[in-house]
């Protein structure tokens, strides 16, 4: 069995991707921004520069986005200070597992890599990862495998025998393109009939995962299924 795991970050490690869009909808009220939840939909798994376009797209080249991504970041920024960086139910317990039975472990996100170390760090759980693939590392956004296909080239990991695990869908497309194996467990957006065609293992959290790999390492690798 290939001891490989590749992470996406916002999502699924942190309970972020709520609490961005609820900075979105302080920031786009203020602004008069009308289907600013749609349009961060839109935007979940990919990288800065595509979100640009997607929102300029959205609301107009008229719209100063510097500005308003930096309003969304400070407000972002303000609550986190105040509560902290959420975790995810069963990451700890997850990472922990995985490290003890001598898996490696990557990250592939489309945060921006010194911003994704310093939440990781924050968090505790920079510990766990000896690769990490930011956004700004890659020439395409997700759902292009680039980036995950960079991580595992780093980790110097075969795709096709490594896992990756995901909660968007342009998450689940990029790691699938890749040729990995990956698990789902939804955020912000429930599971269709291409997730569940494309996903590995589709999951209500990072417990099942973990469970998964439980009852799986050191043997062959069987079909994931859903819970």
């Amino acid at each position: 069995m290939n001891k490989t795991v590749v992470f996406d970050m916002d999502g699924l490690l942190f309970d972020t991707e709520a609490l961005v869009l609820s900075c979105w909808k302080v920031v786009g009220e203020k602004y008069g921004l009308n289907g600013i939840e749609e349009v961060f939909r839109l935007c979940i798994g990919t990288n800065s520069s595509e979100t640009r376009q997607i929102v300029c797209g959205n609301f107009g080249e008229d719209l100063d986005y510097e500005k308003f991504r930096q309003e969304t970041s400070f407000v972002f920024r303000r609550k986190v200070d105040a509560n902290g960086i959420p975790v995810k139910r069963g990451a700890r317990e997850l990472l922990s597992f995985l490290k003890v039975n001598g898996y490696q472990m990557g990250l592939a996100t489309s945060t921006r890599r010194k911003t994704a170390e310093q939440e990781l760090k924050q968090a505790g759980l920079l510990k766990f990862f000896q690769v990490i693939i930011g956004g700004d590392m890659v020439t395409y956004s997700k759902p292009h495998p680039e980036i995950y296909v960079r991580a595992c080239r780093e980790l110097g990991a075969d795709p096709a025998m490594t896992f990756a695990v995901e909660d968007s869908f342009h998450g689940v497309r990029s790691a699938h393109a890749a040729g990995m194996r990956v698990f789902m467990i939804p955020d912000l957006m429930e599971p269709d009939e291409e997730m569940a065609e494309l996903a590995y293992g589709i999951y209500p959290s990072l417990m099942g995962v973990l469970g998964y790999f439980q009852n799986n390492t050191g043997e062959t690798m069987t079909q994931g299924s859903s819970d």
